[in-house]
C-alpha cells in the first residue's frame, strides 16, 4: 500500500483525530498502523486519511470482531 499514487476526492479526507474515532481506535492505535501499512496516509499539508480505506479496514475489523 506504501508510496502508490491514487487520485481521490478532498472532500473524502479525515484528519487523524477523526479517522481514528471513525474507526473507533486511539490515534496511537492509527499511526502504528500507518506505519505497519496496513492503512493509506495522504501526505498534503498533514496527514489525513481516506474515507474509502477506513471503511475497507472498518470491514475487515467488523468481519475479525473488533
Amino acid at each position: 500500500m506504501a508510496n502508490q499514487r491514487i487520485t481521490i476526492e478532498v472532500k473524502d479526507l479525515l484528519p487523524p483525530k477523526k479517522a481514528a474515532e471513525y474507526l473507533g481506535i486511539t490515534t496511537m492505535t492509527l499511526w502504528r498502523w500507518a506505519k505497519a501499512g496496513k492503512i493509506t496516509t495522504v501526505l498534503l499539508d498533514h496527514a489525513y486519511f481516506h474515507r474509502a480505506e477506513l471503511d475497507k479496514v472498518k470491514r475487515i475489523m467488523e468481519t475479525k470482531g473488533g
